[in-house]
C-alpha cells in the first residue's frame, strides 16, 4: 500500500502545490513524479547560432510516474486479475464467516442420535462456562474476519502490479490458514483427531416416524448436517458477486479519476488537476508540461514527435526565431497503440497543436515559455480552455468520492487555427502578450521587435508585456508625458496599490492618459506604444531584424521565416510597396548586421536585392518536391545572411525614432 493509489493522489496534490508559474520554464520534481521523467536534449546547429531541441517524457511501463502506473492499472489484464483476486478473497471471507456462524449450533438442543461422545447436561451440548467461552471465540472470529475482509480489500486496492496483486492474495490466504499451520506443528495426531467434529450418525431403520421428523427439522442448522438448500446457495453466490462488483467498480472509478486528474495536471503544467478552476494568477497562455504532448504523439500516434529548432541572428545575441517540424496531421493519425484511457490525452494534445491547418511538409510556428527561450508547439489561451470535473460517489473507498476531470481547448494559442493568426505585428498583442513570442516571429508585436520599451524607467514590469510598467514618475506626471519622453504614445493608464501586482486581469483603477495620480498610496502605471505613423511598418514581413530601434528600418530576410521558401522581392521599392509604403532608402550593411558596410552603405531604392544561391540545397529538376524536406528548409533558414536594409515610410512624415 505504500506505493498505491493513496501515494499517487498525494503526488498529484504535491505537484499542484509545488509547481511554479509557467512564467518560468521549470518542471518541478513533484510534477515529474506525476507526468514522467523529463529528458531534454539540445544540439548546437548553424555554427553555434542555434539549437536543435528534443524534449521528451518517458511513457512506457518502466516509468515510475503516477500517470504510467495509473494507466497500467486501467489495462484489461490488470482489471481482470483484480476482479478474480477480489472474488476469491470475498468468497474466502464468507467461507470463514459461515464456519464461525455454524458454531452457534452448539448452543442448540442436541438430538439424541447426534451427541454421542459429547458431554451434555440438561439437554445442552455445552455447559454454561463453555458457552461463554465459545461465545467469546465466535465474537472474536467475526471481528477478525470483518477486519480481514476490509483490510484485505484495501490492501489489494493499493497494489499497482499484477505480480504484487497475486502475492498479496496468497499472503491474505495464509492469514486464514496460519492457525491450522500452527496447530499441525504443535499438536499431536491424536489431539488433532479429537478436535474434529463427530461424523453424522447412520440412520437406523427402526427409528420411529416422530424421531425422523425431529431429525429433519433440526438438520437445517445442525452442525452434523450442513445446509444444502439451493436457494441459500444462490443467495450466497449473489452476495459474493454483488460485493465483488461494488468493490471492483469503486476501485476502477478511483483509478480512472486519478488518471484523468494526472492528465489534466500534465496538460496544464501543474496549474490544476481539474477538480478546481485555473488559479487567478495563471498565465495568459497555458502550456502542457515541457515535452509532454510531443512525447505522447511520438509514443502512440504512429508519427514522429515534433522537434523544434531555435536560432539567433548573430553570436552573442538572444535567440530570436524558432520553428518546429511537422510530423503530419495528428488528428487523422492511426493512434494504433492508444488505449481507451488515453483518449483524453489524444484529444487534448490534438486541440493544443499549433500545426492544425499547416499544409503537409510546411514547418510549424512556435511560441516560447516566458522567461526562457525554449520553443513550444502546444498551448491554449486561458480564455479558450474548458476545465471541469464530474463528481462520482464511491461509497466503498476511503474518500467516498471521485472526480473525473475533463479538458477541452476550443482553439490553439498559435498557428493557422488560432485567433492571433489573422492579426499582424500591429494587433497581435491584443491576443497574446509579447513575451510569449520570439522576437522576430512574423506576428511578434512591433514594440518587441523594435525593442521600443526596452529602456523605459520603471519600478517593475506588469505581466508579459514589456511596455506595461509601473513608473517611477512623481505624482505630477501623466502617462502621456511619461511615454512622450521616450518617443512613444500612451495606450493605457492605471493606478495600482503599492506592493500589488499590475498584471493584466488584476484589479487596478483605470485612469485617463492625461490624468495624474494624486493618491500617495498608489503608483502610476502606463502602457506605451509606438505612434501610428511608425506602427504602420508592422505590416512589413520577412523581417530578419529591425535596426536602431526603428520599426521601419528592416534588414530583409532572403527567405520566408516560416516556410523557408525564397522571397520574391526584387528591390526595396518592391518590398515597401507590400505595406503600401514608399522606400526612403536602401542601405548596404554587413551580413546579418545593421552596421554599415565599409564599402559604402547608401544605395538606390531600385537596386536589386541580392539572392542566395540554392544550388547547395536543391538538385536541378527536382522542382517543388525538394522543398518538402524539412531539414533542407531548416538549413536554408539557418544560412540566411541578408545584407540590405530597406527604410520604408511616407515621404511627408518625419519619424520620431529617426531623430535619435
Amino acid at each position: 500500500g505504500a506505493d498505491g493509489l493513496q501515494k499517487r493522489e498525494l503526488a498529484i496534490i504535491e505537484a499542484l502545490r509545488s509547481s511554479k508559474s509557467s512564467k518560468e520554464n521549470v518542471m518541478s520534481m513533484a510534477l515529474q513524479q506525476v507526468c514522467g521523467g523529463r529528458h531534454l536534449q539540445s544540439v548546437p546547429v548553424a555554427h553555434g547560432l542555434g539549437w536543435a531541441i528534443h524534449d521528451a517524457i518517458q511513457f512506457d511501463a518502466e516509468s515510475e510516474s503516477a500517470l504510467s502506473s495509473l494507466r497500467y492499472q486501467l489495462r484489461g489484464e490488470f482489471c481482470c486479475i483484480f476482479v478474480v483476486t477480489t472474488l476469491f478473497w470475498i468468497w474466502r471471507c464468507f467461507f470463514e464467516l459461515r464456519n464461525s456462524l455454524q458454531l452457534l449450533d452448539l448452543f442448540r438442543i442436541c438430538p439424541t442420535d447426534c451427541c454421542n461422545g459429547i458431554n451434555r447436561k440438561n439437554g445442552k451440548a455445552l455447559d454454561l462456562g463453555s458457552q461463554v467461552a465459545l461465545l467469546f471465540i465466535i465474537v472474536l472470529r467475526l471481528i477478525l474476519e470483518a477486519v480481514l475482509l476490509i483490510d484485505g480489500y484495501f490492501m489489494n486496492c493499493e497494489t499497482n502490479c499484477i505480480m504484487d496483486l497475486i502475492m498479496n492474495a496468497v499472503a491474505l490466504e495464509f492469514i486464514f490458514n496460519v492457525d491450522d499451520v500452527a496447530a499441525i506443528g504443535l499438536l499431536s495426531k491424536r489431539e488433532l483427531e479429537a478436535m474434529e467434529p463427530p461424523p453424522p450418525p447412520l440412520h437406523r431403520e427402526s427409528a420411529s416416524p416422530s424421531v425422523q421428523k425431529t431429525r429433519m427439522s433440526t438438520s437445517r442448522w445442525n452442525i452434523c448436517r450442513p445446509c444444502r438448500s439451493p436457494v441459500r446457495s444462490w443467495l450466497k453466490l449473489f452476495a459474493v458477486l454483488l460485493l465483488t462488483g461494488m468493490f471492483s467498480g469503486a476501485r476502477f472509478f478511483k483509478v480512472k479519476s486519478l488518471h484523468s486528474r494526472a492528465f489534466v495536471a500534465c496538460l496544464t503544467n501543474g496549474l490544476t488537476d481539474g477538480t478546481s478552476p485555473l488559479p487567478d494568477n495563471a498565465p495568459e497562455v497555458v502550456f502542457p508540461a515541457p515535452g509532454f504532448c510531443a512525447s505522447l504523439v511520438g509514443a502512440f500516434s504512429g508519427l514522429n514527435g515534433p522537434n523544434c529548432w531555435t536560432w539567433r541572428n548573430r553570436l552573442g545575441e538572444p535567440l530570436t526565431n524558432a520553428i518546429c517540424s511537422n510530423p503530419g496531421n495528428i488528428a487523422d493519425a492511426k493512434w494504433e497503440q492508444l488505449l481507451p484511457m488515453d483518449e483524453m490525452g489524444r484529444q487534448a494534445c490534438t486541440e493544443l497543436w499549433f500545426g492544425q491547418g499547416v499544409p503537409a511538409g510546411e514547418l510549424v510556428p512556435a511560441l516560447k515559455y516566458p522567461g526562457s527561450f525554449e520553443p513550444v508547439a502546444f498551448g491554449c489561451r486561458k480564455e479558450d480552455l474548458d476545465i471541469h470535473s464530474i463528481r462520482v460517489i464511491v461509497p466503498f473507498y476511503l474518500t467516498h468520492e471521485a472526480h473525473l476531470a475533463r479538458f477541452r481547448c476550443r482553439r490553439p494559442a498559435y498557428g493557422p487555427r488560432s485567433a492571433v493568426w489573422s492579426a499582424t505585428s500591429i494587433t497581435s498583442d491584443e491576443f497574446i502578450q509579447p513575451l510569449y513570442f520570439f522576437r522576430y516571429s512574423d506576428r511578434s508585436p512591433l514594440e518587441l521587435q523594435a525593442r521600443s520599451c526596452e529602456n523605459l524607467p520603471k519600478v517593475h514590469g506588469c505581466g508579459e508585456d514589456p511596455c506595461r510598467v509601473v513608473t517611477d514618475s512623481f505624482h505630477s506626471t501623466t502617462c502621456d508625458e511619461y511615454c512622450e519622453r521616450h518617443n512613444l504614445i500612451c495606450a493605457e493608464a492605471f493606478a495600482v496599490s503599492k506592493g500589488r501586482t499590475c498584471a493584466p486581469g488584476h484589479r487596478a483603477r483605470s485612469l485617463n492618459c492625461l490624468e495624474t495620480q494624486a493618491d500617495k498610496r498608489r503608483m502610476l502605471g502606463c502602457r506605451c506604444r509606438l505612434p501610428p505613423e511608425e506602427r504602420i511598418c508592422g505590416l512589413l514581413s520577412n523581417v530578419y531584424a529591425r535596426c536602431n530601434h526603428d520599426p521601419c528600418k528592416v534588414l530583409v530576410s532572403q527567405f520566408d521565416r516560416e516556410t523557408g521558401r525564397p522571397t520574391n522581392f526584387r528591390s526595396c521599392t518592391d518590398y515597401c510597396a507590400m505595406a503600401n509604403l514608399t522606400c526612403l532608402a536602401q542601405l548596404r550593411v554587413r551580413q546579418r548586421s545593421c552596421k554599415p558596410d565599409p564599402r559604402g552603405s547608401l544605395l538606390p531604392c531600385d537596386d536589386p536585392l541580392p539572392k542566395l544561391s540554392f544550388d547547395e540545397y536543391t538538385d536541378e529538376g527536382d522542382g517543388e518536391d525538394e522543398w518538402a524536406s524539412e531539414l533542407t528548409r531548416l538549413a536554408i533558414i539557418e544560412n540566411d545572411s541578408p545584407e540590405r536594409v530597406c527604410h520604408c515610410g511616407s515621404p511627408g512624415l518625419v519619424f520620431a525614432s529617426a531623430k535619435k
